[in-house]
């Protein structure tokens, strides 16, 4: 299997083409074709949309949280679509150059699920064991049972994508809460291939077009919610008790650590910055 057999989408909001320039950049220096998914735009929810979706959740979600979502869904459904691995990155994602390598090593891996690339320096729960080792690319594969945050870079495969895109049919998430929630298979790649913008080059230097769009509710449609609708209490209680078994099976079974991040993004040496708008979308 080639690198090239892994479909890769990129998720790109209409409006951004800085955006998809800089990860059409990214990924010409690697060698890898992609395609791009035109992104859910929150502009086309009403308020109603937004509550209805809201009511599934623990606490009201935003437009901006809802199109993220709904994006990722549309991805699960091209991965049926194509009926094999399917790369999704959202269009902030620096990807180590270790990554083509990995994608050509990834059906001999002899794994499911979900494969996860991102990390952001945080702690996850993951496996203390080894599950599989890539020999070419040096990536070391493991059980992840709890993460904390991101969807920037991650591999899914059509069984899980119909099991994700079941559940989405019936309950709303942010997008990396929903894969957190739901219940699924999921691996963690080490050292991390892929890490979101913000947390490789940091907030200050941030152009304006790579700021991030996704936004909570104000704490005032908070409370305003939260006062109308009780229920949003109880699925938070439900939640967190949730959550908290969660925690207690991880530590029996795992460890609760950060995930190394590939040396290369280190050498890297393009910026947002260095990307000219295009002059016109592709």
């Amino acid at each position: 299997m080639s690198g090239a057999a892994v479909k890769i989408l990129v998720i790109n909001l209409d409006r951004s083409p800085e955006r998809l320039a800089f990860m059409r950049s990214e990924l010409d220096q690697l060698g890898l074709s992609f395609e791009r998914l035109s992104a859910t735009d929150a502009k086309q929810f009403s308020e109603q949309d937004v509550e209805t979706w809201s009511q599934t959740y623990m606490r009201p979600l935003s437009r901006t949280e809802i199109a993220c979502w709904r994006s990722h869904v549309r991805a699960w459904e091209r991965c049926v679509e194509e009926d094999g691995w399917v790369l999704v990155l959202e269009d902030d994602a620096r990807l180590s150059d270790r990554l083509p390598a990995f994608l050509a090593e990834l059906e001999s891996l002899g794994v499911d699920g979900i494969v996860n690339l991102e990390t952001r320096g945080k702690e996850k729960w993951v496996g203390a064991a080894v599950e599989a080792t890539a020999a070419e690319s040096e990536v070391r594969l493991y059980e992840l049972f709890i993460d904390r945050g991101g969807t920037a870079g991650y591999l899914v495969e059509p069984k899980v994508a119909r099991q994700l895109i079941a559940i989405a049919a019936r309950k709303a998430a942010p997008s990396d809460a929903f894969l957190n929630l739901a219940g699924v298979k999921r691996h963690q790649a080490e050292p991390g291939l892929v890490v979101s913008l913000f947390d490789a080059e940091g907030e200050s230097v941030m152009p304006e077009a790579f700021v991030s769009t996704i936004q909570q509710p104000t704490q005032v449609s908070r409370v305003a919610q939260f006062v109308r609708n009780p229920g949003y209490k109880l699925r938070r209680l439900h939640g967190h008790l949730a959550m908290s078994w969660r925690k207690l099976a991880a530590s029996r079974r795992g460890v609760r650590r950060s995930i190394a991040l590939c040396r290369s993004f280190l050498a890297r040496t393009t910026s947002p910055s260095d990307i000219q708008k295009p002059t016109a979308h592709v």
